[in-house]
């Protein structure tokens, strides 16, 4: 029996949040807990129903999308946002990324992919969907270009250790997942992310996935072959 994922959707879009609504209501194992339109109440309410995953637009009201994301991260650092937005509006892939946010999908997405999404970002990995692949991989290789040498200084700060634990914790592994991979107490794990975070100047795991898949420190590719589909499925 597939264990029920708790979903938050936001969109200020009616009509289209209340089809999104119908059509995750079918899937058995999906649970729409709350729906609405705005940045502010969405952050409440997250933080009262606790979803497994948020699935927000980046056109709400009275608020800023990438804004919006690194509030929700940090009034509920466990739950996943996945934006579902459309290409040229609002701000890019990459940008969610680095927000907090752990999948970028497009509003033209299918159904049956947008639920197999919803699953695999529950379990913690990172999607960026076809629609936005060229888009993100362009912005990464940018990206590397101008933060080259920068980046391989920052890598040379962190032990073998320290960079295989990056790694980890961009494919979604828990701290406990983590110790148990390496044979180590789940203690020494977070003192790892503790040191980690410091010495690259993040706030959070989510910063540290990101900037982790930015550098190709981790071994799971953070972009699909298919529209909503991880490249490793």
């Amino acid at each position: 029996m597939v264990e029920s994922i708790r979903v938050v959707l936001v969109d200020n879009e009616e009509v289209f949040r209340e089809g999104l609504a119908k059509l995750l209501r079918d899937q058995p194992h999906i649970e729409i807990v709350y729906q609405c339109g705005g940045a502010k109440e969405a952050i409440e309410k997250s933080k009262e129903t606790k979803p497994d995953v948020i699935l927000m637009s980046s056109q709400i009201s009275d608020g800023d999308s990438l804004e919006t994301v690194k509030k929700m991260r940090e009034s509920s650092p466990e739950v996943k946002v996945a934006m579902i937005t459309r290409p040229g509006v609002g701000p890019s892939p990459l940008q969610f990324l680095k927000a907090g946010a752990r999948a970028c999908l497009s509003k033209s997405i299918s159904a049956s992919d947008l639920v197999k999404s919803i699953e695999v970002i529950s379990s913690g990995r990172i999607i960026v969907g076809h629609t936005f692949a060229d888009e993100f991989l362009a912005e990464i290789a940018s990206a590397e270009k101008a933060d080259s040498a920068k980046g391989a200084e920052t890598k040379s700060r962190l032990s073998e250790r320290e960079i295989e634990i990056a790694g980890l914790i961009a494919e979604g592994s828990t701290n406990r997942e983590i110790a148990k991979k390496l044979f180590i107490a789940e203690n020494t794990v977070k003192i790892h992310v503790k040191n980690i975070l410091k010495k690259l100047e993040l706030r959070n795991r989510q910063q540290l996935a990101a900037y982790t898949v930015l550098q190709s420190w981790a071994t799971t590719a953070a972009t699909p072959q298919e529209e909503g589909l991880p490249a490793n499925e």
